[in-house]
């Protein structure tokens, strides 16, 4: 006879926990053994290689046989892998995440040393880091299993390195600070014959910025900037303790030039100058002698990734381009970039030198030097400069306070809209909330709106991707030229704000880049933007700053045509006239030179220019030329393409975004914090919130899923502690269902498949992977 006593929740908790482990050690032990056999198969091949290069030597004269004994390569010696983790895995109240990660690096260590292959993992990255104390937590734990895995075993493993990565304007603004609390911990950690800057080098190997990050929050000159500031910090704080030599700075980029230009630049230090006959007779009659002369010497100044020595991150648009080049290119790319990078880590060793190892007073001497290899000149009115574009940039994209968004939205829902071709997340990650119920969600509304407030809602692939690709807003020039323009009506010691453009702004802009990307991924007449009027509220200052952004591009277009050729070192004025570089004169330049310099940016018809030019100009040139013209037209008529599928369903997705947002901003003015917080603690679970848990089924870290599920229970506590109900949350309510859907996604699969076919024709186009 069965008494159908309920059974302690406790009790079962407790069973079902210790069944799972169960599983997961079986799991782990299945998956070592794996590990293990693979392992073994390679180091039994390479032994077997290597016994028979004695009969490979004799029969050398088969060509078949050495070319594949040629082939073999040992990939795992080769190989190195460095995995990626959130900060919040390691500040997690759960620790078994991090506790995991932590056992299977070490795994992976101990069996690949175990068969020759020593440390396959030597260092783990953390994203998002703005709190010193979890990396102090990791390397308690690296070091902790360390331990046990030596204890255990007769194979000694390498210690792993925490690499910190700052995305975060504010961790990178006081990345002082940050080092300063690692240093502290050294020194409590350290052993007793140890230096300091010995154990602070176990710790960590490596700096990495995140430029492509900082770039989707200020744009990319205000992000350059605070990089460089940053660096700057860095290299002084490293020298005075002795570590520049032992920490290494990396530059986080992406390929387009608004994610800090990481791509191959083939046009670097080539001539700028078509050389022929008809060339020649062209710039003798218009050019004085010495022009002419200068023009055999103009070259293109190096771009992308051959500029400057920064450790740079070579992803995946890059990766592919150099599996294409010739051994040759790819061994000149490879050479460039060692011996660039080697060359300023000497100089910066070179200038931090005087800190240690001197008594002499050197040290303000070496303090300008090492502003100088980071930061350059430093120019207050550039600085002053870069806060427009930042403002410019920030009030288009996200809006200001009052507006609570920006375009920024639109962008966001044609993100989640586009297949993801890549296995990396395309939203950010949610932010290390309270514990506190009622705290929770007042902090997930609060991290979310307004967006001026926290920034994008994407990471920078596919924020770049979806605002420039296929709204058109070339986010590269975002704002740029309304700054540009409110810059020339300001008056300085040295001059005008104008005059002062094509001294000291201008050349520290990325002009070709700038020039190029305006030409061919800019919508001038903001026809996509447009269709959204409609979904924002009356009177959005960002598309009455974006019309004006664009209005200012006439105005400074040539400035910026006449910098790019003045950086190849000719006498600009005699190439232009009445602020148009002379029509006669492009076939004496390179196409994609071309392209940029004729006298209206945006022209894509070839007719317009052939009675202007020379009839003796080489066919293979203006054939060159007239395919670069018409790129613009191929990626308007795909892109009209891909807004036949999106514009319906994201314009309501955006429109329902919108009208939650601006609600729940006005009514979180109007409650009291402490006072929500205490209500909710004690109520109930109503029924809309029950529903949350089976519509967001996934367990996806998503920053939208976390603000809509916030902002259902926020709304349906909030009436519960009003007398009046305003009509905002009436209307919220009523419609929950389809706030709570906003997330999901647009399109059918067969749809997604045709626009991912539309997205890799811009890409083709563009130069990018897609």
């Amino acid at each position: 006879m069965k008494l159908r006593v309920a059974q302690d929740p406790l009790i079962k908790l407790w069973q079902h926990n210790d069944r799972l482990e169960h599983k997961m050690i079986e799991l782990r032990l299945e998956r070592r053994k794996k590990l293990e056999y693979y392992f073994k198969l390679n180091k039994n091949l390479r032994k077997t290689l290597y016994n028979l290069i004695p009969v490979i030597v004799k029969n050398s004269s088969n060509p078949k046989l050495m070319i594949q004994a040629g082939l073999y390569r040992d990939i795992l010696q080769r190989f190195i892998l460095t995995p990626r983790i959130h900060q919040k895995l390691i500040t997690a109240k759960d620790q078994f995440a991090i506790n995991t990660t932590v056992h299977n690096i070490f795994e992976i260590n101990e069996l690949s040393g175990k068969f020759g292959n020593p440390g396959m993992v030597l260092g783990l990255q953390v994203s998002m880091s703005t709190n010193p104390d979890a990396l102090i937590s990791l390397d308690k734990k690296f070091n902790s299993e360390r331990e046990r895995v030596l204890k255990n075993n007769f194979t000694d493993v390498p210690k792993i390195w925490s690499i910190p990565l700052f995305e975060d304007i504010e961790t990178v603004q006081n990345i002082d600070n940050y080092l300063s609390k690692i240093w502290e911990f050294s020194i409590q950690s350290r052993s007793i014959d140890q230096e300091v800057r010995t154990r602070f080098s176990e710790i960590l190997c490596e700096i990495f910025i995140a430029g492509s990050d900082l770039s989707q929050q200020v744009g990319q000159t205000a992000a350059a900037l605070l990089y460089n500031t940053a660096k700057h910090k860095t290299i002084e704080w490293l020298a005075k303790r002795g570590l520049t030599s032992n920490i290494r700075i990396k530059l986080g980029c992406g390929e387009p030039m608004q994610r800090q230009g990481g791509y191959y630049a083939d046009f670097s230090s080539k001539p700028a100058f078509v050389k022929t006959e008809t060339t020649g007779k062209l710039l003798f009659e218009n050019l004085k002698e010495s022009t002419v002369k200068s023009t055999e010497f103009a070259i293109s100044p190096l771009h992308g990734v051959f500029a400057g020595g920064d450790l740079r991150t070579l992803q995946s648009a890059i990766a592919e381009k150099v599996r294409q080049l010739t051994p040759a290119e790819r061994s000149q790319l490879y050479f460039h970039l060692r011996k660039t990078q080697d060359f300023y880590r000497a100089e910066l060793n070179r200038a931090s030198e005087p800190f240690i190892d001197t008594r002499l007073a050197y040290e303000s001497k070496s303090l300008k030097e090492l502003e100088r290899l980071t930061l350059g000149k430093t120019d207050e009115v550039f600085n002053e400069f870069v806060d427009l574009t930042s403002k410019n940039f920030k009030q288009i994209i996200y809006g200001n306070e009052d507006d609570v968004v920006g375009i920024h939205v639109i962008s966001y829902f044609l993100s989640r809209a586009m297949p993801i071709l890549r296995d990396r997340p395309v939203e950010r990650p949610s932010k290390s909330i309270s514990t506190n119920k009622g705290q929770k969600i007042l902090e997930i509304i609060a991290s979310t709106i307004p967006l001026c407030k926290h920034g994008s809602l994407l990471r920078a692939i596919s924020h770049n991707k979806a605002q420039t690709f296929v709204l058109g807003i070339n986010q590269l020039s975002t704002g740029l030229f309304r700054a540009l323009n409110q810059f020339s009506q300001k008056e300085f010691v040295g001059g005008s704000g104008y005059q002062l453009l094509t001294d000291r702004i201008l050349p520290r802009l990325p002009v070709y880049e700038i020039l190029q990307t305006l030409r061919i991924l800019q919508d001038c007449s903001l026809k996509n933007v447009s269709k959204f009027s409609n979904a924002f509220p009356a009177g959005l200052t960002a598309f009455a700053l974006l019309r004006e952004d664009m209005d200012s591009l006439p105005l400074f277009i040539p400035l910026f045509q006449k910098e790019l050729l003045r950086r190849h070192g000719v006498n600009v004025t005699e190439f232009f006239k009445d602020d148009k570089f002379i029509t006669e004169l492009l076939p004496t330049v390179r196409p994609d030179l071309a392209v940029l310099l004729q006298p209206d940016l945006f022209n894509t018809k070839i007719e317009s220019l052939l009675g202007k030019f020379h009839r003796n100009i080489s066919k293979a040139w203006i054939d060159d030329f007239t395919s670069l013209l018409i790129i613009p037209e191929k990626i308007t008529y795909w892109r009209e393409k891909v807004w036949a599928l999106l514009e319906e369903p994201v314009k309501e997705q955006v429109k329902s975004f919108v009208e939650l947002a601006v609600a729940l901003n006005t009514l979180s003015k109007d409650i009291d914090t402490r006072d929500f917080t205490a209500a909710i603690t004690s109520a109930k679970q109503s029924k809309i919130e029950t529903s949350i848990a089976y519509l967001f089924k996934s367990g996806v870290d998503d920053s939208m899923r976390d603000f809509l599920s916030a902002a259902v229970q926020y709304l349906t506590r909030l009436p519960s502690q009003m007398v009046e109900v305003p009509i905002d949350i009436v209307r919220a309510l009523k419609e929950v269902e389809r706030i709570l859907r906003i997330e999901e996604q647009a399109l059918t699969k067969s749809k997604q498949d045709l626009l991912n076919f539309y997205l890799l024709q811009i890409a083709h186009h563009v130069g990018d992977n897609g």
